[in-house]
């Protein structure tokens, strides 16, 4: 005799099961994206980290980390973005730097790529790291959308690490703040406010950032302004490790606090200009620097 209780619980197995199996192969069949370009060099590492190096179908200019980017086709440079190179190159994810990419640049992309019925579906997204902290949530969010969680929440883990051990460093209360003059440029003499990334940097390894509430994330300042805030160490940022910097301009007021201590220090723009991982290198430069003058 049957007993209508076991068939009923039969029934509810199977359609269980049923719904496991559907839902598995769902899962599987997810598709991420698998054609990247990026537009600034530092997303190129951003997606590294992420774990997607090998989807890299094409670059920006000056992108030189990891090594196997070097040879990939360049689809833009900080002036222009060649659309026709990027659509032959089919890809299924941009990513772009929103404080480096014109906003003429970014309607024309999302014109091409988002509007187009010539065009498979693509994802446009953009990224503007403010703090250190913002670069892990860019490696955990391409991670994401990579289907690459893995490696990206490990090397996002990392960077909190040593920016907290930065932080135990040379964030100590004991310790008096240092004054810090970033030079951008000498010509006209340009310097950042605290919006920018290398406010933040300037603030973990204990130093009192001269001109930082400024309006513009990029001011144009004085000579004789910066002679009156009297900075510490001067920092600036160059293309390449054989470069060296003119300091004349600041070496010749004897009375300045950063001409007494010798303390003008030229950084590679590759390791402090690029908000990816690298950063460290120089974030670590800035810190060590910041507390041999202090």
């Amino acid at each position: 005799m049957r007993q209508p209780g076991l068939n009923a619980v039969l029934i509810v197995k199977i359609a269980l099961l049923t719904a496991l199996h559907f839902a598995g192969a769902a899962h599987s069949q997810q598709t991420f994206p698998q054609r990247i370009i990026t537009l600034a060099p530092h997303l190129t590492e951003i997606v590294a980290a992420a774990g997607g190096a090998d989807r890299l179908v094409a670059v920006s200019a000056y992108s030189n980390s990891p090594d196997s980017v070097k040879n990939l086709p360049i689809t833009s440079d900080a002036r222009s973005v060649d659309l026709e190179k990027m659509k032959q190159l089919r890809p299924d994810l941009i990513i772009y730097w929103r404080g480096g990419t014109s906003e003429g640049q970014i309607e024309s992309i999302k014109k091409i790529f988002l509007q187009s019925l010539l065009t498979k579906q693509v994802q446009v997204i953009a990224v503007e790291p403010k703090k250190l902290d913002d670069i892990a949530k860019d490696i955990e969010m391409v991670g994401k959308l990579l289907g690459t969680e893995n490696v990206a929440n490990k090397n996002a883990h990392q960077l909190r690490s040593d920016i907290a051990e930065l932080k135990s460093l040379y964030q100590n209360p004991h310790k008096r703040n240092v004054r810090v003059f970033y030079q951008v440029w000498a010509q006209p003499l340009m310097t950042l406010n605290q919006d920018h990334l290398i406010g933040n940097i300037i603030q973990i390894c204990g130093g009192e950032q001269l001109f930082a509430q400024e309006k513009l994330l990029v001011p144009t300042v004085s000579r004789e302004s910066v002679i009156k805030a009297n900075p510490e160490i001067i920092f600036t940022a160059v293309d390449s490790q054989r470069m060296k910097t003119d300091w004349s301009i600041w070496s010749a007021v004897p009375q300045l606090a950063a001409t007494q201590k010798k303390a003008f220090i030229d950084l590679d723009g590759d390791t402090i200009s690029r908000a990816s991982p690298r950063i460290m290198q120089g974030v670590k430069k800035i810190c060590a620097e910041i507390d041999r003058v202090r």
